[in-house]
């Protein structure tokens, strides 16, 4: 039951290390505020703008309007007069042949006076009644330009966007190729996430099973979760652990087997095989399982069972290597110095064992026996130097 203890504190232990990364990547959704008052003002420029066109529109009507009426109303009302005196002088006198001539002159010289002066006054009277008006559009075309200069940073700040191109036939066709196909990729991760989920669902109901203590539904459950995902880590960890604390080593190694057959990087899956196979006293499996190409991998147990096998088959020069990866991730265990000073003493590297026995024995945290075996072996060696 050692390994099924040691997995189930292995998914305990990820478990609350992944809450609190959870936690942090949780982020908060601001829905963006429309600004209403930057919609109004882009909808006052355009309104502006028309207002004022259409004052400048009507004063320029009325101008030519008024224009036309008083230049020729004069010519009418000249008419009456000129003939009414035409007809007077005829009366009292008998004109010559040279004074028609000159009180045509005369005649026509005055209408010219009188209609310059009737257009003069007209002017003044219509630019007295048009320059509120100008003036109102002159304000409104200036207010006009004020808003339109403050919108320029926003309009320039705004990016073109350029017109869209006309899109060959042939790419057209090529697309509607290519749809299947992304549809296809859609319903493929949807596929792959529904059954990861499904997968989970059954992985934590064989693990709440196992709390209550009912095996037999862990395993059926765990079994339907490989059936799902194969390559469901945890499951078939927690699967082959299962097998193993009911004593079915087989089934507990096949489990393993397939696993790494399907995904061989998977280390959690060779620890494991590699303990089974030790409790077994499998050794040479033991070393097939944990190659050295894994050794920049390696964690705590693997270079454990690494060197307790390599020294069960005189592999010493692999055991050495194992228990220094040991020693100095844990120096503080006498244990793995003692099991060094073991493969260097079987090696003939007579100093280093020394030390190796040494550093053992004063560390102090060994058993009795283990603490006597190391004292015996370092005073051998010792006697050993000292007669070479």
């Amino acid at each position: 039951m050692s390994v099924l203890n040691k997995t189930l504190k292995g998914l305990e232990q990820r478990q609350t290390e992944a809450a609190p990364n959870a936690e942090r990547e949780q982020t908060v959704n601001v829905t963006p505020i429309s600004d209403i008052g930057e919609k109004l003002h882009k909808l006052a420029i355009p309104v502006l703008a028309v207002v004022a066109l259409s004052l400048v529109a009507y004063v320029v009507y009325k101008k030519d309007l008024v224009q036309h009426f008083f230049v020729k109303s004069p010519n009418a009302a000249e008419n009456v007069p000129v003939a009414t005196a035409n007809n007077d002088k005829a009366a009292v006198s008998e004109p010559t042949s040279e004074t028609p001539n000159r009180m045509l002159e005369q005649e026509n010289e005055q209408a010219n006076q009188q209609r310059n002066e009737q257009v003069a006054e007209q002017s003044k009277s219509l630019t007295s009644q048009s320059s509120p008006q100008t003036e109102q559009v002159t304000q409104t075309i200036e207010v006009t330009n004020d808003t339109t200069a403050t919108q320029a940073p926003r309009v320039a700040s705004q990016k073109v966007v350029p017109a869209e191109e006309e899109t060959p036939l042939v790419q057209l066709v090529e697309r509607e190729k290519a749809r299947p196909t992304e549809r296809q990729a859609t319903m493929k991760q949807v596929t792959k996430i529904t059954a990861t989920q499904q997968a989970n669902e059954h992985f934590q109901a064989g693990k709440k099973a196992f709390t209550f203590g009912l095996v037999s539904e862990a395993i059926a459950a765990l079994e339907q979760c490989i059936a799902v995902l194969n390559e469901h880590i945890e499951c078939r960890s927690l699967l082959a652990a299962a097998f193993y604390g009911r004593q079915e080593t087989v089934k507990a190694s096949n489990v393993l087997e397939q696993g790494l057959s399907l995904k061989p990087d998977s280390m959690e899956w060779r620890t494991l095989l590699a303990r089974i196979y030790a409790d077994n006293k499998q050794y040479n499996e033991v070393l097939s399982v944990l190659p050295q190409r894994y050794e920049s991998q390696g964690d705590k147990d693997f270079w454990i069972l690494k060197g307790l096998a390599a020294q069960q088959l005189k592999q010493h020069e692999v055991a050495l290597r194992s228990f220094k990866k040991l020693t100095l991730s844990q120096p503080e265990q006498g244990k793995w110095w003692l099991a060094m000073a073991r493969s260097a003493e079987f090696l003939q590297q007579w100093q280093n064992a020394m030390q190796y026995y040494t550093t053992a024995t004063q560390i102090g945290n060994l058993s009795p026996a283990s603490q006597r075996y190391a004292v015996e072996r370092l005073q051998f060696i010792r006697g050993r130097l000292d007669a070479s």
